[in-house]
């Protein structure tokens, strides 16, 4: 067995990955590959000695069976088209969004995007309700305020078990107590959702919604200077993961939201004790 170097195994997955994925289930013989694969015989022969030669795979019993590296680099070479085709798929949110945005391989691989309708402009953000929908908690950052959508987002974030987790910029805080102060402090007071406020590490919205009876799911709000540029949403492990940084590190430097200052905010003065 001889291995390539890292221009040959890309030359070489990208000619036989078909061949190489089927043989991670092996060993199997040729005449199985032949049908499973759908080729003829002396290509399925060419495509096996060049991976053999490449060390992805191995000769054992009669049959072909991918070596560990083989494996290894599928694994790679599949995690990497998979992020490229995220990128692909994201570009109309990258047009919506400064150059040094954030957007990490990891949330893109593999994510669902919706653009808006010309109908329905404001169509594309039930796709975060449908997230948030029976989730057993979510949590957040909002840099922009929804506005015409916070009533149903609370309504659906406040059901689950625990109570939401929402960072927002002071702006954002300073909108939502101008404009919904009785449910804000109504919120606060019940302990039934959690705000915290402070700058915002990113410019676009992101989400964790955690669920019993399906996946975990992260998902991104771009705005435009019109509303909501798109949606994207994600549930592999890796995506979740980057959305908790990106919330978790924004929490950090926040403050979270007490009754006494929502009334203070609204220039009212907070409840004192009965003195007897």
């Amino acid at each position: 067995m001889t291995t390539g170097d890292a221009a040959t195994l890309a030359d070489v997955l990208a000619k036989r990955r078909d061949v190489l994925a089927a043989v991670c289930d092996g060993p199997l013989d040729k005449r199985t590959l032949v049908d499973r694969l759908d080729v003829p015989r002396t290509t399925l022969d060419r495509g096996v000695r060049e991976l053999v030669d490449a060390g992805l795979a191995d000769t054992v019993d009669g049959g072909v069976v991918a070596t560990a590296v083989g494996r290894t680099v599928l694994d790679e070479h599949d995690g990497y088209r998979r992020r490229l085709a995220g990128i692909a798929a994201a570009e109309p949110l990258f047009e919506s969004l400064p150059e040094d945005t954030p957007l990490d391989g990891r949330f893109l691989a593999g994510a669902t995007v919706a653009t808006p309708e010309p109908t329905v402009p404001d169509g594309v953000i039930e796709r975060l309700f449908e997230s948030v929908a029976s989730a057993r908690r979510v949590r957040g950052v909002a840099p922009v305020a929804l506005s015409g959508h916070v009533d149903t987002f609370d309504a659906e974030a406040t059901a689950g078990d625990a109570p939401p987790e929402l960072v927002v910029s002071p702006d954002v805080l300073d909108h939502l107590i101008e404009t919904r102060y009785d449910r804000v402090l109504e919120l606060v007071e019940a302990e039934a959702m959690e705000y915290y406020y402070g700058p915002t590490s990113v410019c676009f919205g992101v989400w964790v919604a955690e669920h019993d009876d399906r996946a975990d799911e992260a998902g991104l709000v771009v705005y435009t200077d019109t509303g909501v540029g798109g949606v994207a949403v994600n549930d592999t492990h890796e995506a979740v993961a980057w959305a908790n940084e990106c919330i978790d590190e924004t929490r950090a430097t926040a403050t979270k939201l007490t009754a006494e200052e929502v009334r203070e905010r609204r220039g009212l003065p907070n409840a004192t004790p009965d003195i007897e």
